[in-house]
């Protein structure tokens, strides 16, 4: 069958319908992630999207596609104007990421030109590279990238996440694009795409997406200790708002997770088993606890009530006039080893560094308008925790957004860490559902790396998770809470940890290089066209 009989033309009330049907599919999409967390939408939420678009005309596909984008990304981050002061960024970045898809659409429409690229697997194979070679490429561009909203994170709780171990987030969501072509295909009214369609075509169809998505449920993913045991207590002293306020009042957010620690010290849990270590959030400490003292004799007060060291959180400024974002171990009547810290490697862009400064601060906002942009760090981000038995426990730590990242969290796996921590200050999101989908990527860290995690939060939520990516305690949001828990730590590295950044980059490769061959196609047929309309002539 010939291109031009695939793609149809259609009319300006056609494309409104399809525009309405690709927005409804962005929803359904949307709610597949936190706080709805309907996992089960994300395929036929994926196959009515495609539906909309594998036979269109590239303007009539791209408009779809900006309809189903929009549709999803602007209620899955709608807390950013709680982040930034201004609801235009909150446009402005689901756009951006709406314009990935337009240009994965682009990619599709190309491939459409390949008679053997129009059959439902071969078909599925390209979307699913596609996709998930973009998704990966808007993962880490520009900037540091935005990992958020990616297909394969609702996973975490279905039968799809069991592959985490062996490609993590690209080769989820390789698997979902490639089971959403297929469902589509299953329930088209008709296959423009193939000559002719046999009796079992669709039966086939049905019986290989059912077992697509089952037979990775026989893929174990184990919560075995392999190298024992840490006893964990998760403090979560919560933050007054307005935040800016409270951090302006020296010593109120400390004294928040000093009082926390109290109440934590005195769990009849933790008097009958003592905790290895407290974990506090990011900026939980308010202000250097080297530097200021009697904010150091706080901390300390908490240590020595726990009868433990905590992992404390706070910024500075360096000698360079940059913000620095540390994590640090707090011993109970030694204080911190300023050598062994871990500063942020991945400053979030236009909250805490201002690209383009001079221009974005006209627009007045609070993070336009913060005096000093925030210096990325260089440590390895690998810090060793001294357990009550003597053992130093090494720990792969992130900070905040920093679990969404696999260059991050997966080089302090690689690098012997046996858990994943990640300390975070969730107030600026209030109880949106930010700080749930902030849990749900470091579930899927959890199951990409087989190892326990913890997101211990200023205000919530606080996640314990098993190397599973099962919760095994968690805590609500703009609360003072604690948790007391044995976590797992295991050493085995999984082919995802192995792997690294290998198996994203070569799909952006192999995107690319389709890409590239669709983009050559389209120019020799463009000029087989205008050559048949001369001659016509």
């Amino acid at each position: 069958m010939v291109h031009r009989e695939i793609l149809h033309r259609v009319s300006f009330a056609h494309v409104c319908g399809d525009a309405l049907i690709g927005a409804s599919a962005g929803l359904a999409l949307y709610s597949a992630f936190p706080p709805i967390g309907w996992w089960w939408m994300t395929i036929p939420a994926l196959a009515l999207f495609i539906s909309r678009i594998d036979e269109a005309r590239a303007p009539r596909a791209l408009t779809v596609t900006v309809a189903f984008g929009m549709s999803m990304w602007l209620p899955l981050i709608d807390w950013v104007p709680m982040a930034v002061g201004m609801k235009p960024a909150w446009f402005v970045l689901a756009f951006a990421q709406t314009l990935f898809l337009c240009g994965w659409v682009l990619f599709t429409r190309w491939t459409q030109l390949w008679s053997w690229a129009r059959g439902p697997l071969t078909q599925a194979l390209l979307y699913a590279i596609t996709w998930a070679g973009v998704d990966a490429a808007r993962s880490r561009w520009p900037w540091s990238g935005f990992p958020w909203g990616s297909v394969a994170l609702p996973q975490v709780d279905g039968p799809l996440g069991h592959l985490a171990p062996y490609g993590g987030t690209t080769v989820v969501t390789a698997a979902v694009i490639f089971l959403a072509v297929l469902t589509r295909r299953m329930f088209a009214y008709r296959d423009a795409a193939v000559r002719r369609e046999h009796w079992f075509s669709r039966p086939f169809l049905a019986v290989f997406v059912l077992a697509g998505v089952i037979a990775p449920l026989a893929i174990p993913l184990s919560n075995k200790a392999e190298e024992g045991y840490l006893r964990v207590g998760v403090v979560q002293g919560d933050i007054t708002l307005p935040g800016p306020r409270a951090y302006s009042h020296p010593g109120e957010v400390t004294s928040n997770n000093m009082r926390a620690s109290l109440s934590l010290a005195a769990d009849p849990a933790v008097i009958d088993k003592p905790i290895d270590v407290a974990l506090w959030g990011e900026g939980s400490v308010d202000r250097d606890p080297v530097a200021f003292a009697d904010i150091g004799s706080i901390v300390d007060k908490a240590a020595v009530a726990l009868d433990a060291p905590i992992l404390i959180g706070y910024t500075n400024l360096n000698d360079r006039d940059r913000v620095k974002n540390w994590l640090a171990i707090w011993r109970p009547g030694v204080g911190i080893d300023e050598k062994a810290r871990y500063s942020k490697h991945v400053p979030v862009p236009f909250g805490e560094f201002i690209p383009f400064r001079e221009f974005i601060a006209s627009f007045a906002t609070e993070a336009a308008q913060s005096a000093t942009d925030m210096e990325a760090g260089d440590e390895t981000p690998l810090m060793r925790v001294p357990a009550r038995d003597g053992r130093r426990v090494p720990v792969a730590v992130g900070i905040c957004f920093e679990g969404a990242y696999p260059s991050v969290i997966g080089e302090g796996v690689a690098r012997g860490g046996q858990m994943i921590v990640t300390p975070s200050n969730n107030y600026h999101f209030r109880s949106s559902g930010e700080s749930a989908q902030q849990g749900q990527l470091l579930r899927m860290r959890a199951m990409e790396y087989s190892r326990s995690a913890v997101q211990s939060s200023t205000t919530g939520h606080s996640y314990v998770i098993r190397p599973d990516g099962s919760v095994l305690a968690s805590t609500d949001t703009e609360s003072v809470a604690t948790l007391v828990a044995d976590v797992p730590l295991r050493s085995s590295l999984t082919v995802t940890a192995r792997a690294g950044e290998r198996i994203p980059f070569a799909f952006m490769g192999l995107s690319l290089l389709i890409a590239a061959s669709g983009w050559v196609s389209a120019i020799r047929w463009g000029i087989a066209e205008r050559a048949a309309r001369a001659t016509t002539r």
